[in-house]
């Protein structure tokens, strides 16, 4: 005697005879000819350009301008940052390349020489940093900065 169990979304269906010692089989109720769909490759972009944000959640307050910090290249390009959660984000938006693997500060991958001024890291990273070097990923400036990619 056959025993045939469905399960509530009819995906698989599990034979057998129907006794204590028998083992089941695990069959997929899928046509033949149905081959399944493709791979897709995940990208990590930010899904609006953080530079130029619809509407900025800062506090305004009078006489006071929002920071805005000069960020220049040591190929001579320069770039803006004002409302990108980290420095890496506001450079991808203005086509900036910088080479990155985690975005977390763990591998280390986007490190970058800081040549002048200052950045701010909320958690410290945990990739290991030579004297001079910074983590885009996980950085703000905390005034204008020159690095050398």
């Amino acid at each position: 005697m056959k025993n045939q169990t469905e399960t509530p979304d009819n995906d698989f269906e599990l034979t057998g005879e129907d006794h204590p010692d028998s083992t089941f089989e695990l069959e997929a109720l899928q046509p033949e000819a149905e081959q399944p769909a493709p791979l897709q490759a995940e990208l990590f972009l930010p899904e609006s350009n953080p530079e130029q944000p619809e509407a900025s959640p800062q506090i305004e307050f009078d006489g006071m301008q929002k920071p805005l910090f000069n960020v220049l290249l040591d190929d001579g390009r320069e770039a803006h940052f004002q409302h990108a959660a980290t420095l890496l984000e506001s450079l991808e938006a203005q086509d900036v390349a910088v080479h990155y693997q985690c975005r977390e500060g763990y591998c280390g991958s986007c490190r970058v020489q800081l040549q002048e001024g200052d950045v701010y890291y909320a958690e410290e990273p945990m990739a290991w940093l030579n004297e001079g070097d910074i983590l885009p990923c996980c950085c703000i400036p905390k005034s204008d900065i020159k690095i050398k990619l």
